[in-house]
């Protein structure tokens, strides 16, 4: 069978601005701002306990988040709130490196408000993104469109990893500091928020969208889907909960323990966006293939055996190559997860169903992220990394029962 890859030809104009967008934004939320936020707290001056507070401060708010952004996009439109929940991440990533300026008394809150302001805006963006994104494809085209929008974000990510990594050691030889110091990060930080504030604009191009995922019905028709909802939710929250393990703490772990540079640790992290990428095209040649199900249970399987060379060999090959896969396998999971989640339930049902998945992802990540810091401080982060590959392997497990369960599940149009 010939296999195309996907292109942007396929998809209505607003399609093309949404994964633009996506895309965009990337380089400095899941790029510049994933790498850099934690090494600058760590320099200034804070552990692992901490650490994973911040972290899980982020994913709290996205989880509190989750329902209230669908709701804000029925009520008042998707355009508009992804405008604004855009632009108010970027204010809240402008504000990280204000920490070292802020009074005495302020200075332990100022980064998890940052955190907090960032992911908040954030959710608002992406929770209505999703499904205004599903409402503006097809049946037919719709797996591409997802994979596409992941490719872009990898691909934004990969760009943001690799600026990310040469900021600091750039600005550390202009202001004659070492990559010890916070100033350099500082710096940085503030071009991945500008780079952010670019991202919005494809946003204003999108039509004042009247039907969409998330402005179908104010009042759906039909009842709730509670059982897909909250079976898939248990799924969800405890793979995220493993997830968590390295995309909170690999960073801090290179950085603390392998002792690498933010450039090594950059591009460590590219070459696993450029392998992301690759994998993100692939995904609609196989959903073509097998069923969205079974792409969720063996990239589920994936990401656990990508965090055991982390947990169980201290050194930076194996960092590498395992979150060489961990990147791999997770850019496959995700569009898989959000056409399979949109095909669960009706459209009026779509947004609040993502706001949901939202809520658990971010509980999951967030519990994990706030029992890490104190793991990683009594354990250290081999057995960290250990405890992540058991919970994959949990989900792996419930994720196959659920399959056991509805073997014939029938894709609800839009």
């Amino acid at each position: 069978m010939h296999f195309r890859l996907p292109s942007m030809r396929d998809f209505s104009r607003d399609a093309r601005m949404l994964i633009i967008a996506s895309g965009l934004f990337a380089v400095s939320f899941f790029g510049v701002q994933t790498l850099l936020k934690v090494l600058y707290v760590i320099r200034l001056g804070y552990g692992p306990v901490y650490v994973g507070l911040f972290t899980s401060m982020g994913a709290i708010t996205y989880m509190s988040m989750g329902l209230p952004s669908g709701a804000l996009g029925s009520r008042f439109g998707v355009r508009r709130i992804m405008i604004i929940g855009g632009i108010i991440s970027v204010v809240g990533m402008a504000s990280l490196p204000l920490a070292e300026f802020v009074p005495v008394a302020l200075r332990n809150f100022w980064p998890n408000f940052s955190q907090v302001l960032t992911t908040m805006g954030w959710s608002m963006l992406n929770v209505n993104l999703i499904p205004t994104l599903m409402a503006n494809t097809t049946e037919w085209n719709r797996n591409s469109a997802y994979a596409l929008n992941s490719a872009f974000r990898e691909t934004g990510t990969l760009a943001g990893t690799l600026v990310g990594g040469l900021l600091p050691g750039l600005f550390a030889n202009v202001i004659g500091q070492t990559l010890g110091d916070p100033a350099p990060y500082r710096y940085a930080l503030w071009v991945g928020a500008g780079l952010g504030l670019v991202a919005v604009t494809p946003l204003t191009f999108v039509k004042r969208v009247k039907s969409t995922a998330a402005k179908a019905r104010i009042k759906p028709s039909g009842a709730a889907p509670i059982i897909p909802i909250l079976t898939m939710g248990i799924y969800v929250y405890v793979r995220h909960a493993g997830w968590a393990t390295c995309k909170g703490f690999c960073n801090a772990y290179m950085d603390t323990d392998l002792h690498l540079t933010a450039s090594s640790i950059g591009l460590i992290g590219s070459v696993a966006q450029i392998g992301a990428i690759i994998a993100t095209l692939i995904t609609p040649r196989l959903l073509s293939l097998y069923s969205n199900g079974r792409v969720l249970f063996v990239t589920t399987i994936g990401v656990s055996l990508s965090l055991l060379p982390m947990a169980l060999i201290p050194n930076w090959v194996a960092a590498g190559l395992g979150r060489i896969i961990y990147q791999i396998v997770s850019a496959i999971w995700i569009p898989t997860l959000q056409v399979f989640q949109m095909e669960l339930v009706d459209s009026e049902w779509r947004a609040l169903t993502y706001g949901a998945t939202a809520m658990v992802m971010g509980f999951g990540f967030g519990s994990m992220s706030l029992a890490g810091g104190y793991i990683i401080a009594a354990r250290g982060y081999g057995s960290f990394f250990f405890i992540g590959a058991c919970f994959e392997l949990l989900s792996a497990a419930i994720l196959w029962w659920i399959l056991k369960k509805r073997p014939h599940h029938s894709a609800k149009a839009t």
